[in-house]
């Protein structure tokens, strides 16, 4: 073959129409660089969330190594970031449903990345989807999503780019975005991506391709001010480059994490990262790298995964608990990273964020409630429901909106409300709040004009469906937050970290005799509130 032209970094070669995999160099056979073997772990997760690699002196891969380290320490996210441009992506216009046939995108939240050539071949009644999506051996059948943009959802298949389209490409997923060109397109929509500054990434997943008009004057000025800040970062890091070859050591970079800006890094957590990672000090890190991945605009924010958490609680800045279908480590207990901020709902839920997820957090999802909690502010009002046959009813109730000139409570679709009759009346009910104008979404009341609801005296009658017992009503207090059940009552329990179907026998001072089904009286046993859940 003749000779081409190679990119900058040696790994392709341009053959007049497309760039190859450069052929390997003719080199005098070496002794192998002694290598370090690497168990890549999350310091703040438990669990091997990355396959296990090795890391050796070459400075690429020690450099993606320090900034996926720089990321789990929150260094890269929390910079300051420009907000005066927004990225002149294609918006997407979600419609309001799918016909059978369509062409779709999947959200994959095993991959945490759009899936295309997915197909809708089925409606169910409740308006969700059933859809195909292809995977590398066989296709797999979702049987339920809908239309949306967060992870287990579908959106409208975009187009495939072509070879030779200008884009602008989310450079190593890093979330900063580069103009490039597109050079080739694989059989699994994949692309060969140009960067116009010379870097070359292969195999780039359309997810993390961007429609624009690269050479528009709006898109223009935004790189010309990214590539300012980007240029500042590199004049930075050149001061320490004695030698001039585009490097610095590990031990450089250390100083500068620990020793220089405002809010240098404490030495403990550095080392502790980069033993983790198999940094040696001696590593020479590729800066205009390392400065490609702290320029960002906040306009191109990841889509973040939800987690949905129990057994809840922070310590030190950290969220512990038990998740349900974490992208990577499905379910289980963990400690997440450093949580950036917290924020609850009109109906008390937290949605706890750290840098890559957010959890969610029910009002009764803690084991012990963080202090700004809406249920420890002595202004507000829940009410605690519980011992009701329906036992969709039993439960905390938070405050809603106002029937009858006093406040409601809601908990899910159950509401607690007063209601005025024709006749002059007013009642207490606990009612299904899709259903308020029939008499089939009563479950339970009470005859009262107080504008709070009352204790107990609550009945089913004929002009309500709830099954006995009837429920009792408490007025909760921050001290006393706990779902309460009764004797009888069919829950699961926790037991050396599975759950287990069992039954109420008795209780006392928020503890539980409970009777694993199908186990002698033997098995009994005394057990607080944080071991047991209602039964699905």
């Amino acid at each position: 073959m003749a000779d081409g032209t190679l990119s900058p970094d040696g790994k392709y070669l341009w053959t007049g129409t497309e760039w190859i995999p450069a052929p390997p160099k003719n080199i005098v056979e070496q002794e192998p660089t002694p290598t370090t073997s690497l168990n890549l772990q999350d310091s703040v997760m438990s669990g091997d969330i990355i396959h296990n690699t090795v890391v050796n002196n070459d400075t690429t891969a020690v450099t993606t190594a320090v900034i996926e380290a720089l990321k789990e320490l929150g260094v890269l996210d929390s910079k300051p970031k420009p907000q005066s441009f927004e990225m002149p992506f294609e918006k997407y216009e979600l419609p309001p449903s799918f016909q059978v046939g369509d062409h779709v995108e999947y959200y994959s939240p095993t991959n945490s990345r759009w899936i295309d050539r997915c197909t809708v071949v089925g409606i169910n009644p409740d308006g969700t989807y059933r859809i195909t999506v292809p995977k590398s051996t066989a296709t797999e059948i979702k049987p339920a999503v809908v239309i949306g943009t967060s992870p287990g959802t579908i959106r409208p298949a975009k187009p495939p780019f072509s070879p030779g389209d200008r884009v602008l490409v989310n450079w190593k997923n890093y979330g900063t975005y580069y103009p490039a060109t597109i050079s080739k397109e694989y059989e699994n929509h994949t692309f060969l991506i140009l960067f116009d500054d010379g870097d070359v990434e292969d195999q780039v997943e359309w997810g993390r391709i961007e429609s624009a008009d690269v050479e528009s004057e709006s898109v223009q000025n935004f790189l010309s001010q990214q590539s300012n800040e980007l240029e500042e970062i590199i004049q930075a890091f050149e001061v320490f480059d004695e030698q001039g070859n585009g490097t610095i050591s590990a031990q450089k970079y250390f100083e500068i994490l620990t020793m220089m800006g405002e809010n240098p890094l404490s030495e403990e957590d550095v080392l502790e990262e980069f033993s983790n990672l198999g940094i040696n000090m001696d590593a020479e890190l590729d800066y205009r790298e390392l400065a490609k991945s702290m320029v960002g605009d906040d306009a191109v924010d990841e889509l973040k995964a939800e987690v949905v958490i129990r057994d809840a609680e922070i310590k030190d800045g950290i969220l512990h608990g038990h998740a349900y279908n974490h992208p990577a480590l499905g379910e289980g207990p963990l400690q997440t990273s450093q949580i950036v901020r917290v924020v609850y709902d009109s109906r008390a839920t937290a949605h706890v964020e750290t840098q890559n997820t957010v959890y969610v957090v029910g009002p009764t999802g803690w084991k012990t409630y963080p202090e700004d909690h809406p249920f420890n502010d002595e202004a507000n009002e829940y009410y605690t429901v519980h011992g009701a046959g329906t036992s969709k009813c039993n439960g905390t109730y938070i405050p809603g909106t106002t029937f009858d000139g006093v406040p409601s409570y809601i908990n899910g679709d159950v509401l607690l409300l007063r209601w005025k009759m024709g006749n002059g009346d007013q009642w207490w009910y606990l009612a299904d709040r899709n259903s308020l104008d029939t008499k089939r979404g009563d479950y339970y009341r009470v005859k009262s004009s107080a504008d709070r609801p009352p204790t107990d005296g609550w009945v089913t009658d004929d002009q309500t469906e709830g099954l006995n017992p009837c429920p009792v009503i408490s007025n909760s207090s921050k001290d006393q937050l706990t779902t309460d059940y009764f004797p009888g009552q069919q829950v699961k329990v926790e037991w050396n970290g599975s759950w287990w179907d069992a039954l109420v026998r008795d209780s006392k001072e928020k503890s539980y005799l409970i009777h694993y089904v199908g186990f002698d009286t033997s098995w009994d046993e005394w057990v607080e509130p944080n071991r047991i859940k209602t039964s699905d």
